[in-house]
C-alpha cells in the first residue's frame, strides 16, 4: 500500500492551487512553482534525478509508487514533459517569497517561531533571533522603535531621546571598528574573513554554490598546509638532537635543555595547526581585494615577495579546486549510472534495492582514484610548495617599530577578536602565538633542511653539516629573541603575556549565603548537602553496575571481603614494563586475571557445542558478550568520575585521564596499593610528565576502602577478562598498545578530559540541577575543602618539599626568572650539604617515589582522608568546627607560651 501524507496535518492537499500525483505523495504548489513532498512536508529539488534521490533514500519509496513520483516530477520538464513549466528551486536564496503576512502555502507546516523586529528575521529558535540581532545590532533599532512610539506629543522629549540615538548608533559604531592606520576597520568583517573553512559534511548547508565552491577551494588551501607540516614533522626524526635543542631555543647562544619535537597530545597539534590554517584562509579571502584594496579594508600588507608567493598560491589553489569538482561531479554522474543499472536489475530481484550508497561509492572512488595521473600530482605538489614559500615569507621578513606591517602579526592581531565583536581576554590570546610559534619552527626546520638527504644511505657529511650550518645562520636570524623578526616579536609578546597572565589574579566565581551552607558559581546555588549527594550518587551508581558484571555477588560481599586490601603486596618504585601489584607473586591468593569471572559468569556468555570430531568447544554468545562489554562501558563512565571525586582535592582532567594500572617503557605506573587503601599518584607539575625518578614533583591521591575495593577488582578481574571477550568474540576493542591505561575505548583510544566534563555535568545536573565540567568541579571543590577543618595540615612539612626545587621563581610583571632564598635546615648543613640535596639523594626510602617520602604520604593521606568523611556526611555540614571562644582562647594560650 503506498504511503499516504500525515493524518495529522492541517492542510487539503487537493485544492485550487495544487496539483497532485504519485499516489498523494508529491504535488505541484502553482502559486510557486515549486514541488512539494507532502511525506516530509517541505520543497524539494525540481529536476527529476534530484525528486527520484529525495524519494528513494529518504523515504524509501520503491516499484510502481516510485515511477510514478518520477514520472509526475518529468511532466513538468521543458523538453519532454507534457505540461512543460519552469519550475523553481526552494534553495534558491533569490526566489521571490510570497508577501509577509500572506496565507500559508498548502502542503508545508506551519511552525510556530520568532521574528526580528527591524528585518523580519523568521526562526524557529529563540536564540537564533536573539544571536541575530545581537551581531546585526538590531535589538538596539528595535527599542527605538519602542520609544518612538511613546511621548510623541512631547517635543522637548523626543529631541533628547533623538539625540541619545545618535549617540547610541555613534557609540555602536566605535565599538564595531577597530582603530587603524587610514581609518577605523570592521571587527567583524576582519573576525570572519579569518574563519575556518566548514567541514566537507556541513558543506551542503550552504545555500549558494558559489559558497559551497569557495569552502571547497579553502579546504583545499587547508589540506595543502597540512601535507607541508606532516612532511616538516617527518624531518625531526632525522636531524641531530642537538639541532632540535637549538631549533627550540629563544636563545641565539645557548639551546634549551630538552629537544623540540611533538607535542604529548595530538589535539594540541592540530589547535595549533588550525592557527596557521586560518591565516592561510584569511590571506586567500583578502586576494580578490588586490594589494591595495586588501589594506585599504583590512589594514593587512604584504612586500612584494609575500605578494608574489601569495598570488602563486592561488593560481595553483585554482587548478587543483578545479580539478576536485570535476571529480566530485565525476563521481555524482557515475553514482547515477550505477544507480539506474541497479534499478533495471531489481525489476526482477527485489533484494537489489537494499544495494547501499556506500558500495557506490567505493565502487566510484576505485575508478576515480585509478584515473588520478601523474600531471594531478604535479599540481598538487606546486600547490604544497608554493604554500609553503608564502608561509616561510611571512616569517623571514626585517621588521622595525612598525610590527603590523607584517601580515602574520597583522594576523594575531586578528585572533584578538571574539565573535561578538569584542576581544579575546589577554591570558587566553597566548595560545593563538604559541601555535605560530610551534608550526613556525617545524617550517622553518623543513626550509633549512629541505634539500639535504640527512640519514640517508645517500647522505654525505659535507651535505649534512652544511645544511646545519644554513640552519643555524637562519636560527640566529629569524628564529631567536631580539632578531627584529616576527619571531621575535611574538616572543616578546609572549614573554609579556605570560608576566601579565602571572600578575592577573583570577577572575571571581562564587560566593556563600548567609547561612553558610549554598555556595552560588556563576548563578547556580549548590548546597553543601547537594553536592555531598552527588559524589554519593557517583560512587553507588559505579557500585551497582560492577555488581551486574560480577553475577550480583559484589554487594553480597562474596567478592568485596575477599578483597584484602591490607594483605596486597605492591611497591611504590618502578619495577619493570607490565608489572603491577597483580604480577607480584605475592598476591596469587587474589587470582589476578580473567578465570575468577569466567567461572562465575562465563555460561551466560558462552555454551558448549560438538566440534564435529567428537569433541566439544566452547562458542561465544555474540548477543550476550555484546550486551556485557556495553555494561562495562558504562561501569567506567561512572568510576571515571568517582575516581575524580572521591581522590581529595581535584586535578586537572590529563591527570585521573592518563592513568596507568601498570609499568610502560621508562614510566612508571600511577596507581598502587599503600598502607590497606589505593593511592593515585600523579605529577603536579603541569608542563613535566610523570618520568620516574627524574619527573617533576609528585602528589598523592587515597581512595576510599571502598572504592579502594572496586578499584582492584577493575584492575586485576574486569580488564583482562574484558580482554578475552573481544579476543573470543571477534569484537574489536582497544589496542593492544593501551593496555596499561585505566581509561580507554575502542572508539575513543585513551579517553580525554571532554568524556569526565560530560560525566561530572550529568550526575552534578541530575543531583543539585547544576551542570559542573571538570573546570568548575575544581573551582567548586577547592572552595569546600577550604571549610573543612583541619585539611591544611602541617604547612610546614608541605612547604619544605616545594621550596627547593628550581629556586627560581617567575617576575610578576615580565616572566622572567628571578633567584629566590633557599631554605636550608642545621641538620643538612651540619652534614655538609644543602637541603635540597639530602631530600634528593641521602636517606631516600626505598618504598616511596622521588618526592614523595613518608612525611609527604602522611600528609597526603590524612588529607584525603578528612575528604573522604566529608563526602561520606549526608546533613550538610562541614564536621567540628571551633567555637569563635576557643579560637581566642586558644591564640591567648599560644602567645603565653612563646613569652615564656
Amino acid at each position: 500500500m503506498p504511503p499516504v501524507p500525515n493524518p495529522n496535518s492541517k492542510y487539503d492537499y487537493h485544492n485550487d492551487d495544487t496539483e497532485a500525483g504519485g499516489g498523494q505523495v508529491i504535488q505541484l504548489c502553482k502559486e510557486l512553482d515549486i514541488l512539494i513532498c507532502l511525506l516530509c512536508p517541505v520543497a524539494i529539488k525540481p529536476r527529476v534525478d534530484q525528486v527520484e534521490n529525495h524519494y528513494r533514500h529518504r523515504h524509501k519509496t520503491a516499484r510502481r509508487q516510485l515511477q510514478e513520483v518520477i514520472a509526475f516530477a518529468a511532466s513538468f520538464s521543458p523538453s519532454s514533459g507534457s505540461q512543460p513549466l519552469a519550475l523553481r528551486d526552494p534553495t534558491d536564496k533569490d526566489i521571490e517569497l510570497p508577501a509577509d503576512g500572506g496565507p500559508p502555502i498548502p502542503g508545508l507546516e506551519i511552525y510556530a517561531g520568532f521574528s526580528c523586529k527591524s528585518c523580519r528575521h523568521l526562526t524557529r529558535d529563540r536564540s537564533n533571533r536573539d544571536r541575530h540581532q545581537i551581531l546585526s545590532k538590531h535589538h538596539e533599532e528595535g527599542d527605538d522603535k519602542d520609544e518612538d512610539d511613546e511621548d510623541k506629543d512631547d517635543e522637548g522629549k523626543r529631541d533628547a531621546r533623538s539625540c541619545e540615538k545618535e549617540l547610541g548608533r555613534a557609540a555602536a559604531e566605535q565599538r564595531r571598528k577597530v582603530e587603524a592606520p587610514g581609518g577605523g576597520k570592521d571587527k567583524l568583517a576582519l573576525h570572519r574573513a579569518g574563519l575556518s573553512p566548514i567541514p566537507k559534511t556541513s558543506e551542503l548547508k550552504l545555500w549558494k554554490q558559489e559558497a559551497r565552491d569557495a569552502n571547497a577551494r579553502l579546504r583545499a588551501l587547508v589540506e595543502s598546509f597540512r601535507r607541508e607540516l606532516a612532511r616538516g614533522l617527518e624531518r625531526l626524526d632525522r636531524v641531530p638532537d642537538e639541532t632540535l635543542k637549538w631549533l627550540g631555543s629563544i636563545d641565539a647562544t645557548k639551546p634549551v635543555t630538552k629537544p623540540f619535537g611533538h607535542k604529548q597530545e595530538a589535539a594540541t597539534m592540530e589547535r595549533y595547526s588550525a592557527d596557521w590554517e586560518r591565516y592561510l584562509c584569511y590571506c586567500a579571502r583578502v586576494w580578490p581585494l588586490g594589494r591595495e584594496g586588501a589594506q585599504e579594508e583590512h589594514g593587512i600588507r604584504f612586500t612584494d615577495e609575500q605578494w608574489g608567493h601569495l598570488v602563486d598560491v592561488i593560481r595553483q589553489l585554482d587548478i587543483v579546486a578545479d580539478y576536485n569538482k570535476r571529480r566530485e561531479e565525476d563521481q555524482r554522474q557515475r553514482r547515477r549510472q550505477l544507480q539506474q543499472q541497479q534499478n533495471q536489475k531489481s525489476n526482477s530481484n527485489r533484494e537489489g534495492e537494499a544495494v547501499s550508497d556506500t558500495d557506490f561509492d567505493s565502487d566510484i572512488d576505485s575508478d576515480i582514484d585509478s584515473d588520478v595521473n601523474s600531471d594531478v600530482n604535479n599540481d598538487v605538489a606546486a600547490l604544497d610548495q608554493a604554500v609553503c614559500r608564502f608561509c616561510i615569507s611571512s616569517i623571514k621578513q626585517k621588521l622595525g617599530r612598525k610590527q603590523y606591517r607584517n601580515p602574520l602579526l597583522h594576523f594575531t592581531a586578528v585572533l584578538g577578536i571574539k565573535e561578538d565583536g569584542n576581544w579575546v581576554p589577554a591570558h587566553s590570546h597566548t595560545r593563538f602565538l604559541a601555535g605560530f610559534l610551534w608550526c613556525g619552527r617545524v617550517l622553518m626546520l623543513e626550509h633549512f633542511f629541505e634539500d639535504d638527504p640527512y640519514d640517508s644511505e645517500d647522505s654525505a657529511c659535507e651535505t649534512s653539516f652544511a645544511a646545519i650550518e644554513r640552519f643555524h645562520k637562519g636560527h640566529h636570524e629569524w628564529l631567536t629573541s631580539g632578531s627584529y623578526s616576527p619571531f621575535g616579536t611574538i616572543i616578546r609578546w609572549m614573554t609579556y603575556g605570560r608576566g601579565y597572565r602571572n600578575h592577573e589574579e583570577g577572575q571571581a566565581r562564587l560566593w556563600w549565603d548567609s547561612d553558610g551552607k549554598t555556595v552560588n558559581y556563576l548563578g547556580d546555588s549548590i548546597t553543601v548537602a547537594g553536592f555531598q549527594s552527588t559524589a554519593q550518587a557517583v560512587l553507588q551508581e559505579a557500585e551497582d553496575w560492577l555488581d551486574r558484571l560480577i553475577g550480583g555477588r559484589w554487594k553480597k560481599g562474596e567478592l568485596q571481603q575477599t578483597v584484602r586490601l591490607r594483605d596486597i603486596a605492591d611497591s611504590l618504585v618502578y619495577e619493570g614494563p607490565g608489572q603491577s601489584f597483580t604480577t607480584n607473586r605475592k598476591n596469587a591468593w587474589l587470582q589476578p586475571g580473567a578465570e575468577k569471572l569466567a567461572d562465575i559468569i562465563g555460561k551466560r556468555l558462552w555454551k558448549m557445542t560438538n566440534a564435529g570430531n567428537g569433541s566439544k568447544r566452547y562458542t561465544c554468545r555474540r548477543g550476550a558478550v555484546i550486551e556485557y562489554l556495553g555494561w562495562l562501558k558504562l561501569f567506567r563512565t561512572k568510576m571515571y568520575p568517582a575516581t575524580h571525586i572521591w581522590g581529595g582535592q581535584p586535578g586537572r582532567g590529563p591527570e585521573v585521564a592518563t592513568l596507568k594500572h601498570c609499568d610502560i617503557e621508562q614510566l612508571p605506573k600511577n596507581i598502587f596499593v599503600f598502607d590497606g587503601q589505593v593511592v593515585i599518584i600523579t605529577d603536579r607539575d603541569k608542563s613535566k610528565g610523570l618520568s620516574g625518578g627524574t619527573g617533576g614533583r609528585k602528589v598523592a591521591r587515597f581512595l576510599p576502602e571502598r572504592l579502594s575495593r572496586m578499584m582492584v577488582a577493575y584492575i586485576a578481574w574486569l580488564l583482562p577478562f574484558e580482554k578475552v571477550l573481544h579476543r573470543l568474540a571477534g569484537i574489536r576493542g582497544p589496542s593492544d598498545s593501551l593496555d596499561p591505561w585505566v581509561w580507554k575505548s575502542a572508539e575513543k583510544g585513551i579517553w580525554d578530559t571532554a568524556i569526565l566534563s560530560k560525566q561530572l555535568a550529568l550526575v552534578s545536573g541530575v543531583e543539585i540541577g547544576a551542570r559542573l565540567t571538570v573546570s568548575s568541579y575544581r573551582h567548586v571543590a577547592v572552595e569546600m575543602g577550604r571549610k573543612i577543618k583541619g585539611l591544611i595540615i602541617r604547612q610546614i612539612d608541605l612547604e619544605a618539599a616545594e621550596a627547593d626545587s628550581d629556586n627560581e621563581v617567575a617576575d610578576p610583571i615580565t616572566g622572567e626568572r628571578r633567584r629566590q632564598p633557599r631554605v636550608e635546615y642545621v641538620w643538612d648543613s651540619q652534614a655538609t650539604h644543602g637541603s635540597r640535596i639530602a631530600r634528593g639523594h641521602y636517606g631516600v626510602n626505598l618504598q616511596f617515589p622521588n618526592q614523595l617520602q613518608p612525611e609527604m604520604m602522611s600528609n597526603y593521606q590524612e588529607i584525603s582522608r578528612l575528604w573522604h568523611q566529608f563526602l561520606a556526611r549526608t546533613d550538610g555540614d562541614f564536621g567540628e568546627r571551633k567555637r569563635p571562644a576557643e579560637i581566642i582562647s586558644t591564640a591567648v594560650v599560644n602567645k603565653a607560651i612563646k613569652r615564656q
